[in-house]
């Protein structure tokens, strides 16, 4: 028996051996000895203990690589940089940016050959100056403003695309990002990657945890994402891009997630969680400590999209209102989106995405090595990336610190208390649910009092109203302007929910007719053909 078992093990030894040396040969065959290489390589990947050998070589000749160029760090450099408590004046702000800039080649001695297309002549100013028609009041002061657009047009046509060109920008990138991350209660492992806005880095963030669940998952071919309803519907669309699909979850009365019914909606093919701080419909911070515990209990990555709140939250929660923990603090969130363009008071578009480690980070990082044009890398879905947003952002968080960000969100919730208070002393209208920041939603109360009619009546006294669904609402998102309009704001809505009591007749007529109509179709597939049809026309060019 027992040399029958070892003649049995002999064959297949044999047999293996064979295999392996067709294999090779054909290998051989295909490619010579570079495909023989290849093949090991990808069998020494499969190996835990040599695949870390061999993530550690990578890093020692990335090191090494990045210390033979002009990125390499200072001697006793901080990896981790924080928001200055105080803001710095102006001056020492333009001093660092000369500090920067001189380690860069000019362009305009003609020695580089790509990136920057523009020449310092009458056209670029014409571009400047109409720039300077559309730029917007960011809201903080005159003096900030003025400040941000010195840094975007001081690189209004660099392109940060590649960080070797322009390392000033590579050095301000990072250090936004690292201030922010901090901000968010990142350790010094937090990183992330600056974004054109919310969309790009709640893309990105998809993209990295469909890359992360085909890596370590490969055997799910339909990868699903929870979230709850309030989620903004960035989610879906990165979805339809990457061929996934979510899962939305109702909220509870409390227009919150509801964490059991989520986790209830986990099934094999799920590979993120995502929620809000807060979601922009009601102003809400979803319980993100209950539903990122619940997403690590099922090793799945939680995503928070703070584009709305990641640059007011932590002010107000050091001002002493109630703010559930929502950021890194929760050992279950993985990444955190926060758009520096809001509350971050710099211009459109600046957002960063942060990752609680690198390794997370890697999955949403772009490579690819056989192009003829050389190697190409990208860490976010665009490839030119405006070198002004990233000035203008690095500028706006030097400029204000600590100190600045914490008086400017006082103001606002200043305001947004006094709203909210006008909003509830009228009757038939009330706050939706608990805000938590500078946002809320207001609907009816009263039977016989239509929100849509009072949107209406507001706008023909000049009010732009942001109408909401499911339930109807108005949507309000408190902004440094409205400091001198709060008052006039509740106002005009007393009178128009005065007007609006009872008025049944008008709920037929202007926009609350037309959305009325909209919410009673059954079929929701005709309603977004319609909204289709609406995008199509609208950007035609009018004769």
């Amino acid at each position: 028996m027992a040399a029958a078992c070892c003649c049995i093990l002999s064959c297949l030894e044999h047999f293996v051996v064979l295999v392996l040396a067709l294999a090779l040969l054909g290998a051989y065959l295909r490619g010579g000895t570079r495909e023989i290489l290849r093949l090991l390589i990808l069998g020494i990947k499969q190996i835990p203990g040599l695949s870390g050998l061999l993530g550690s070589v990578l890093k020692s000749e990335s090191a090494s690589f990045l210390n033979s160029t002009n990125l390499a760090p200072k001697a006793g450099e901080n990896a981790k940089i924080v928001l200055p408590k105080k803001g710095l004046p102006r001056e020492k702000i333009l001093e660092k940016l000369d500090e920067m800039r001189a380690k860069e080649t000019d362009h305009l001695e003609g020695k580089v050959f790509a990136y920057t297309y523009t020449l310092n002549d009458d056209h670029f100013e014409l571009q400047k100056e109409v720039y300077e028609k559309f730029t917007e009041k960011i809201g903080y002061s005159p003096d900030h403003d003025e400040l941000v657009k010195y840094f975007q047009k001081a690189f209004l046509h660099e392109n940060g695309l590649n960080p070797m060109i322009y390392p000033s920008l590579r050095q301000m990138e990072v250090e936004v990002v690292s201030m922010t991350c901090a901000m968010l209660n990142g350790d010094a492992q937090a990183v992330g990657f600056l974004t054109s806005g919310g969309t790009e880095s709640v893309i990105m963030a998809v993209r990295a945890y469909r890359n992360r669940a085909e890596q370590l998952f490969p055997w799910i071919k339909e990868p699903e994402i929870i979230c709850p309803v309030t989620q903004h519907p960035v989610i879906g669309k990165a979805a339809h891009y990457f061929g996934m699909k979510v899962i939305y979850v109702d909220v509870g009365p409390d227009f919150r997630a509801d964490v059991q019914a989520m986790e209830k909606a986990i099934t094999p093919n799920t590979v993120m969680v995502a929620c809000s701080a807060p979601q922009f419909c009601h102003g809400i911070v979803d319980p993100v400590e209950e539903v990122s515990n619940m997403a690590a209990r099922h090793g799945l990555p939680c995503h928070v999209d703070a584009c709305f709140g990641g640059f007011m939250l932590p002010w107000v929660e050091k001002l002493g209102y109630d703010v559930p923990t929502w950021d890194f603090r929760c050992p279950g969130v993985t990444s955190i989106s926060a758009d520096v363009h809001k509350y971050g008071y710099t211009v459109k578009g600046a957002s960063v995405i942060a990752y609680r480690n690198e390794d997370l980070r890697k999955y949403q990082i772009y490579s690819f090595s056989s192009w003829p044009g050389g190697l190409y890398g990208s860490p976010s879905l665009a490839g030119s990336r405006p070198g002004g947003n990233i000035a203008a952002a690095w500028a706006a968080l030097n400029s204000l610190g600590e100190e600045g960000y914490m008086a400017r969100a006082k103001i606002l919730m200043d305001i947004t208390d006094r709203i909210k208070a006008g909003i509830q002393s009228i009757e038939g209208i009330k706050i939706m649910g608990n805000p938590h920041m500078t946002c809320m939603a207001f609907g009816s109360n009263h039977p016989d009092l239509d929100i849509l009619v009072v949107a209406d009546l507001m706008e023909k006294k000049g009010w732009v109203m942001e109408r909401q669904q499911n339930p109807t609402c108005l949507h309000c998102s408190i902004l440094p302007h409205h400091n001198a309009s709060c008052d006039a704001l509740i106002d005009d809505l007393r009178e128009s929910a005065k007007l609006a009591l009872g008025n049944k007749e008008l709920s037929k007529k202007g926009k609350a007719g037309i959305y009325g109509m909209m919410a009673a179709i059954p079929d929701q597939t005709i309603v977004e053909d319609f909204i289709k049809q609406f995008f199509s026309d609208v950007y035609k060019v009018q004769k």
